[in-house]
């Protein structure tokens, strides 16, 4: 089986892609599609978006795949392969036309994760769509080419952890008699934000934890505010936190050795691909809430309200946060946690479909 893998630039989609692809098998190829053009900016997102992508679904809706096409090889930087793929995979909207285009071009199943707007979704062999979607599209559940997850599929794996502890240990000492804590700070979006006020509340009661018997571990994503990363560094510089990890300061990330060293995880609700990559590792997570730009019920909720039901994770909302210290005693406690898997079960289905259309 040989897989192509469709990199769009934002790192999240692209490991959830490699976690599928190296779940099925280790031959695979990425792709990192960057076109020229004109562009547009979301609001409450960073960075701007190409507009051709949304031509090329435009297309596609009217069966155009042969100008498509042109268009894709027209406006790429970079050189569309030739040779043949099984599979190609992609993760977002962006990619999602330029994905069916060149699966049909190098006669490939076509295999997107999360729903692709802008894009004729029926003409995917494969929709790998989380369930909480299935509330914002309720056509989805009548579609025979979607299978949805729980999370979202990652590269967390027992191997990848275990090589990525031996690299962070290299770096830094890793005490043994102290409890480890990651704290995972994500960031802003159309539905969240994170500011001074929060960040401060947060760490409030994390300043409570800081004694012998724990020591931190904190990353920031690219999200996160620049006021927010500069509070952090200048707050967090004691020897309470035995590692940090901020945007653009080191030329190599240890944020799997965080994940394969700590023992226990508070990670923001803002991100799916966090709170699922943490819940893979069988470790306990606490996920912390953020603030949210409406007060209306997020469909996101129901994806850790899941995990929660289902064990993976315990939840604190913004107004409890003086119960931190209660909570993460609990979750020490416990034995044992589930692991989630998400990649190995799309691997899983992918498989299926394959054998379905040799038989």
């Amino acid at each position: 089986m040989k897989i192509l893998v469709l990199d769009d630039g934002i790192k999240g989609n692209t490991n959830q892609s490699i976690g599928i692809a190296e779940a099925l098998c280790q031959n695979f190829d990425v792709l990192k599609l960057q076109f020229k053009g004109p562009s547009y900016i979301l609001p409450k997102r960073k960075g701007r978006i190409k507009i051709v992508p949304k031509v090329i679904g435009l297309l596609l809706s009217l069966n155009f795949y042969a100008l498509a096409f042109v268009l894709i090889k027209f406006f790429s930087k970079q050189d569309i392969p030739k040779e043949h793929y099984d599979l190609v995979i992609s993760a977002g909207s962006l990619l999602a036309p330029v994905n069916l285009v060149i699966s049909k071009r190098l006669k490939s199943k076509s295999i997107c994760i999360m729903t692709p707007e802008g894009s004729p979704i029926k003409k995917f062999d494969l929709l790998l769509v989380p369930l909480h979607d299935s509330l914002r599209y309720s056509y989805l559940k009548k579609l025979r080419n979607v299978f949805f997850t729980i999370g979202a599929p990652n590269r967390v794996t027992s191997s990848l952890l275990e090589e990525s502890r031996k690299k962070l240990a290299r770096e830094i000492y890793i005490p043994e008699h102290q409890i480890k804590v990651a704290i995972i700070i994500g960031g802003n979006d159309q539905n969240y934000y994170i500011d001074i006020d929060w960040t401060k509340n947060l760490f409030r009661y994390i300043k409570k934890l800081t004694n012998e018997k724990y020591i931190f571990f904190l990353t920031v994503s690219r999200r996160t505010p620049t006021n927010v990363v500069n509070f952090l560094f200048d707050s967090t510089n004691t020897s309470a936190f035995l590692y940090r990890e901020f945007p653009g300061t080191k030329q190599n990330s240890h944020y799997f050795g965080i994940l394969a060293v700590c023992d226990i995880f508070f990670v923001t609700e803002d991100s799916v691909t966090m709170l699922s990559e943490v819940c893979s590792t069988g470790k306990p997570v606490i996920v912390v809430g953020v603030k949210r730009r409406k007060k209306k019920k997020l469909i996101f909720d129901a994806t850790i309200e899941n995990l929660v039901k289902n064990g993976y994770c315990a939840y604190i909302p913004v107004n409890k946060f003086n119960e931190l210290t209660e909570v993460l005693e609990l979750m020490l406690e416990k034995k044992s946690f589930p692991i989630l898997n998400e990649s190995k079960r799309c691997a899983e289905k992918i498989a299926e479909l394959l054998n379905s259309k040799e038989s």
